[in-house]
């Protein structure tokens, strides 16, 4: 028995690894005989059918294409975006610089002393604040002396001094930086103070070159947002490039799984083994495309599915030989059981017998009994 189910095994993995060969075999052949069809005017639905779903995986891999094309230029959008900004934030930080640079130039030459009037007083307020608060600095660390704690005290005092001292070179840098922007944008009458051959004047055509450089720039980075918003807003409609490039390969690949079906069973027909009958007209399409060439690919199909139907009848008789003997089990277990139980009968009739005769005796010792009452 253990032979048998062994051969069973074998029969099966046999039959698994014909039917895998000639799935391949014929997915191969149908496809091959297919392409034959392509110049063909044909009726026949399958063919329609293969048309389509080649159409299809096409239309699907375009539109992978498109996807991914525009997921590169989004990404491309993204770096250049980037770069734009971050040197348009180098730009200002030096435009902030050259604002500053004027801004001083401004107020050291008398000749934009109309211009300058207005921030005349702000600026010697804190040119004096610098110069007393250095001056005082200096002589604190000049100052030689004392105990720890008036060391202590000094170093403090000193802290708290520089600490002015910064705060006034901010606000003199921010004074410096509001009248060169003042002055360099519109809105003032710059060029009535504006002189050809001074470090203002080269200061100012400086910032006018800057700000042109920027100005281009910032139309060139508005284009290129614009057409990331674009792309962005078609993302938020159709969704994730990535879920959708995902979604359509897995329509392609259930496509690509029909299609295999649909090859199989035109190589199947093409072969002769199909078990339904084919159509005579479809029969006769087959026969004008079918080649001599082909006869090698027809004659392995036929002995693969003859093997596959061989295994199949071996493997019924076997499992069939093997039910035989089972059920030969079952009636000789069933026949062994029949035995025991009547076996057991016999002996219950037996004790019955007995228990009867019991009963017979103990009415006639009452019968005895009676008769000396």
């Amino acid at each position: 028995m253990d032979d048998r189910k062994k051969r069973i095994d074998d029969l099966l993995k046999n039959s698994q690894e014909s039917r895998t060969s000639l799935d391949v075999l014929l997915e191969n052949f149908g496809e091959t005989l297919y392409a034959r069809t392509k110049d063909m005017q044909s009726g026949f639905e399958d063919i329609k059918q293969y048309n389509a779903y080649l159409q299809d995986i096409e239309e699907s891999n375009v539109t992978i294409s498109k996807i991914e094309e525009k997921n590169r230029r989004y990404r491309e959008l993204e770096e250049a975006i980037t770069v734009r900004e971050n040197e348009e934030k180098e730009r200002a930080r030096e435009l902030a610089f050259i604002y500053r640079k004027l801004g001083k130039a401004l107020l050291e030459n008398n000749a934009y002393n109309d211009f300058t009037s207005l921030f005349r007083e702000q600026a010697d307020a804190l040119c004096a604040k610098l110069d007393s608060l250095e001056t005082r600095i200096g002589e604190l660390d000049n100052k030689e002396g004392g105990n720890v704690f008036s060391w202590i005290g000094k170093s403090a005092q000193g802290l708290v001094l520089k600490s002015f001292l910064s705060k006034a070179q901010e606000s003199q840098e921010q004074l410096y930086h509001n009248i060169g922007e003042r002055y360099s944008t519109g809105g003032n009458p710059r060029h009535a103070y504006a002189h050809d051959d001074d470090d203002a004047a080269m200061i100012l055509s400086e910032i006018d070159l800057m700000r042109s450089v920027s100005k281009t720039a910032q139309d060139e980075l508005a284009v290129l947002k614009d057409e990331r918003r674009l792309i962005s807003a078609s993302f938020g409609i159709d969704g994730n490039p990535q879920k959708q490039i995902m979604a359509v390969k897995s329509h392609i690949n259930h496509v690509k799984e029909a299609l295999g079906g649909l090859y199989r069973t035109f190589g199947a027909q093409a072969a002769g083994i199909m078990d339904e009958e084919i159509a005579p007209d479809k029969k006769y399409f087959i026969d004008t495309i079918v080649t001599a060439e082909d006869g090698e690919t027809i004659g392995r199909a036929v002995k693969l599915d003859q093997s596959l139907g061989d295994n199949e009848k071996a493997i019924c008789k076997l499992r069939a030989s093997l039910a035989i003997d089972e059920e030969k089990i079952k009636i000789e277990k069933y026949r062994r059981s029949i035995e025991e139980k009547k076996s057991k009968i016999a002996d219950l009739e037996e004790n019955i017998n007995d228990l009867m005769e019991n009963v017979r005796d103990s009415e006639g010792y009452i019968q005895e009994l009676q008769k000396q009452l």
